[in-house]
């Protein structure tokens, strides 16, 4: 049933619920009744979803319908902000917010980032996740600089890889898996960067922000982000991230 209901529109079931409400609609509920009423572009569908029904069983399997709709529309977001802290604005702090994410992972943490310098103390709530959650963890990672020639670049990139271990997670225990893209640890042209910058957890909430991981984004900067708390959204993040490992597009540190 759910499937006939998903191709018609939150508009044409408000249409269906009045035209039930109001006797317009020959029930029990058929192909002839919808078309001539006036929902002939989606008869099948509603057919094969209300058919045989009478008016009041019809008309709460439409309202069902409409009332989860709208309860997957309230989509959360939430301003998130570095900077000057203004009165009569409605934001939450960037490195707050990163480390009560960090702090609620129960399964999984995706990272995407350009920069990174404040690992010691942001990531501290990550570190306790992994450690006693078994929190899984991936980082997606910006190579700073490049070799001097392409036949470089994997040394580069280990090289930098083991500076973000060393400054960034100076935590005894599990350690995050690190992804990266080769042609950012190479001469260009054409000059590429990983620049992405997001948080997903537990695939449900999304961070996606200006800021990067350092000191001066998270306290000092003017940075500008949104939370986001929607699962679909969240596991289309991590989806596109993933599609880069699956496509050889990114390496595994190590």
């Amino acid at each position: 049933m759910s499937v006939g209901l998903t191709r018609v529109s939150g508009e044409t079931l408000r249409d269906l619920a009045v035209a039930l409400e109001r006797d317009r609609l020959a029930c029990p509920v058929g192909l002839t009744g919808l078309r001539a009423a006036g929902f002939g572009e989606h008869a099948a569908d509603l057919s094969a979803a209300l058919g045989g029904l009478d008016r009041r069983g019809a008309l709460a399997v439409v309202r069902v319908a409409l009332a989860e709709r709208e309860q997957r529309a309230r989509t959360a977001l939430e301003l998130v902000w570095t900077g000057p802290l203004i009165p009569q604005a409605a934001h939450r702090d960037t490195g707050v917010v990163m480390r009560q994410l960090f702090a609620r992972a129960q399964r999984e943490v995706l990272i995407g980032g350009f920069r990174f310098d404040a690992g010691a103390d942001l990531f501290e709530p990550l570190h306790v996740a992994m450690r006693d959650r078994g929190v899984a963890v991936d980082v997606f990672l910006d190579i700073e600089g490049h070799a001097p020639s392409a036949a470089g670049g994997e040394a580069h990139a280990k090289a930098r890889i083991a500076e973000f271990y060393a400054h960034n997670w100076p935590f005894e225990g599990p350690k995050p898996t690190v992804f990266y893209d080769p042609r950012t640890a190479v001469p260009g042209p054409p000059w590429v960067s990983l620049h992405a910058k997001c948080v997903v957890v537990d695939a449900r909430w999304t961070l996606v922000t200006s800021a990067n991981f350092t000191d001066r984004a998270q306290t000092r900067n003017i940075e500008l982000g949104v939370l986001i708390e929607d699962g679909a959204f969240a596991r289309t993040v991590v989806t596109q991230w993933r599609a880069l490992v699956s496509a050889r597009r990114v390496s595994i540190a190590g």
